[in-house]
């Protein structure tokens, strides 16, 4: 793909919340005169993905950091800063530090559903109609509360599978700018309330058949450019998949990863990506939408010991090398992903902080691409494919899942190698530091084997819940639920 070097996102977003912190210094409201211009509206949504991508609580770190640490795809608390993790990865979650981790969790992802409620507000009552890109304004807003309550729900809310009493209260879905307490919904309350918020938002959305474009660079020239750091119209489908994926409605999810692949706006990475990695940054071929952001790179490259400067706080477990092995008498090369995301020589996941950030005093980013978390790819809507037809219809099965494995240098499978258990394994491969292994650990009631080699029990929800934190309890004392 064609791609031109420019830093102009850079600008965008940062000058973009630089207003939104002058109208919203401590995250309390929003000045009503930012929502009488089309740049009004532009700069609060970027002030929005600016506080998910740079708050560590947040996309900046612990949305990552937390699920990874659970599923054991790293070995915490190697650093005695950071001791709280390891115990988190124990299922243990009653001390102090790691209830301020819950707390944060909670309620900075609140703090921005207000924000983007703000914007909503506005946007409802008018506010957009008189923009050229009005509808983009309120679908990606619809996009943003969506999104960021099922971040919650993943993290704080009961499987799909639980009892209906262990449901009955998952967390509260707020559709209103407003300080007043929002009752509990149910996990299946929540579901719905997502999927309006996406339906709403797909439906806004269409302009992006024609704004994004299937060869993209990093040039960010205004609002409609580099849509993959929005939530775009494909982000929301894809999203949508992963949501009925979740809650294990596979025909739904099917409809939607096919609708994104068939648009044909997205490819696999060429070999290219893989023998000169540029990590820590989003792939201008597979993302389907990712946050710009700087601060996750060096918050990352200091966890996974690149900087040599801080210790390391995240080891790679004995079997993280072991996941990648070929068929020696199949194939004789390496899976791509080894040598483009690992450092095999002192064993640490490169795959998410860019080098500028750990080689080098400069800081400064030239490359091609657009530095940030991505937040899904193309490879997760081929493994839902995958997953759907496995049992109906295994030929089919098998052909999504060969597309993705063999742009990773490992050979096609056969239709009776297809198990939930491969699929499993490869997803891990693929999303290794993404944070997506402890979720599908939770949809599938997969029992965790911990570092220290006891089990936590797949087959109990609490295992997969992390704790709604004591304040949220606090304010409901006088509260009728």
């Amino acid at each position: 793909m064609k791609k031109i070097i420019t830093v102009s996102i850079i600008g965008l977003l940062l000058t973009a919340c630089n207003k939104f912190l002058d109208v919203n210094p401590k995250g309390e409201v929003f000045d009503a005169d930012m929502f009488t211009t089309a740049e009004g509206y532009e700069d609060a949504l970027y002030g929005v993905y600016n506080e998910l991508s740079e708050t560590q609580s947040l996309f900046g770190a612990y949305y990552w950091w937390i699920p990874e640490a659970c599923s054991q795809n790293v070995i915490a608390g190697a650093s005695s800063s950071d001791y709280q993790f390891g115990y988190i990865q124990l299922g243990y979650w009653y001390d102090t530090a790691q209830k301020g981790i819950c707390k944060s969790l909670w309620s900075d992802g609140y703090k921005a559903i207000n924000h983007v409620n703000n914007i909503i507000q506005h946007a409802e009552n008018g506010g957009v109609d008189v923009f050229r890109h009005g509808n983009l304004y309120l679908g990606e807003a619809y996009a943003l509360r969506a999104f960021i309550h099922f971040e919650l729900l993943k993290l704080f809310g009961a499987p799909y599978w639980a009892s209906e009493d262990v449901k009955k209260q998952a967390i509260p879905y707020v559709e209103k700018y407003s300080f007043d307490v929002t009752p509990f919904s149910s996990f299946d309350e929540v579901v719905e309330k997502i999927l309006a918020d996406f339906s709403r938002a797909e439906t806004l959305l269409k302009e992006d058949s024609e704004l994004v474009p299937a060869e993209r660079d990093n040039a960010a020239t205004g609002f409609t450019s580099a849509r993959i750091t929005h939530l775009n119209l494909y982000a929301v489908q894809a999203l949508m998949a992963r949501l009925y994926w979740y809650r294990g409605d596979m025909a739904n999810a099917a409809i939607y990863a096919q609708k994104v692949i068939d648009s044909k706006k997205f490819s696999f990475r060429p070999l290219s990506a893989f023998r000169q990695p540029d990590n820590g940054t989003l792939d201008l071929d597979e993302t389907l939408f990712g946050l710009y952001g700087l601060k996750y790179q060096n918050w990352n490259a200091q966890k996974y010991g690149l900087t040599g400067t801080v210790s390391r706080a995240f080891l790679l477990p004995s079997d993280w090398k072991s996941l990648y092995d070929q068929d020696a008498t199949v194939v004789t090369t390496a899976d791509y992903r080894l040598s483009a995301w690992f450092n095999d020589g002192d064993q640490t996941l490169r795959k998410l902080a860019n080098s500028v950030y750990y080689e080098g005093t400069s800081n400064t980013y030239s490359g091609p691409s657009i530095l940030g978390a991505n937040v899904i790819r193309l490879p997760e809507l081929y493994y839902i494919m995958a997953e759907a037809y496995m049992e109906t219809n295994p030929s089919i099965a098998v052909d999504y899942y060969n597309d993705v494995i063999v742009t990773r240098g490992r050979p096609a499978i056969a239709e009776s190698a297809l198990t939930q258990s491969a699929l499993f394994k490869e997803r891990r491969r693929e999303f290794y530091g993404e944070g997506f292994t402890w979720y599908e650990m939770k949809r599938g009631k997969m029992d965790v084997v911990t570092v220290r080699g006891d089990a936590l029990r797949g087959d109990l929800p609490a295992t997969f819940m992390v704790p709604i934190p004591d304040e949220e309890y606090a304010a409901r004392d006088n509260m009728e639920i």
